[in-house]
């Protein structure tokens, strides 16, 4: 009886198998994207008083070292808790699967500049860097661009504005409609 027991203790442990597989081994098996794009981004927040700004590339990530993995609401929480910590450089953020309500966030303490060649493309997930604190150089207000346009007029002096100054503008600009669409098309 222990003899036949042993065995089939033996056949039942013999023919099991046990694998471990990280989440971040799963995204090197999705296919690239047809023309991945780069995002300057700018997020609020309450510890950041000007909310937080960031690089993001998405439909791409970084296979570089990890600091933390962890589920979050959404990729705003991701760039929070890289802000908290001083050693994370960037983070990847991966969009929620369809039987998951959270997505996934790792902190990495490399960035694409560390190793370009780290980069990898990846479907529903976006690259983070260069997560920092907005400072007051990296908003604008509208308002300005109508008072200095007002007071042109109201003076009577054609609109005359030096070439600097207008190509300032424009980038400005340019930069409030790259956010816009992007959180247009994030809420799609």
């Amino acid at each position: 009886m222990l003899v036949s027991s042993l065995t089939l203790c033996l056949l039942i442990f013999s023919s099991v198998q046990a694998t471990t597989e990280w989440f971040g081994d799963l995204r090197a098996h999705l296919n690239p994207p047809k023309n991945p794009a780069f995002y300057d981004v700018t997020y609020d927040d309450s510890d950041c008083p000007q909310g937080l700004h960031s690089d993001a590339i998405p439909d791409y990530v970084y296979f570089g070292a990890m600091m933390s993995t962890m589920t979050v609401d959404d990729h705003s929480e991701c760039l929070q808790q890289c802000v908290q910590l001083p050693k994370c450089k960037a983070v990847n953020f991966f969009e929620p699967m369809s039987y998951q309500e959270k997505g996934f966030c790792e902190l990495l303490t490399e960035s694409q500049f560390d190793n370009p060649s780290l980069m990898r493309p990846f479907r529903k997930a976006t690259y983070y860097e260069k997560i920092r604190c907005r400072d007051s150089e990296d908003s604008f207000d509208r308002a300005d661009v109508f008072k200095s346009s007002a007071s042109n007029v109201n003076s009577g002096s054609p609109v005359a504005k030096s070439t600097k100054e207008e190509l300032s503008i424009l980038k400005k600009l340019s930069d409030k409609v790259a956010e816009f669409n992007l959180r247009f098309r994030s809420r799609r």
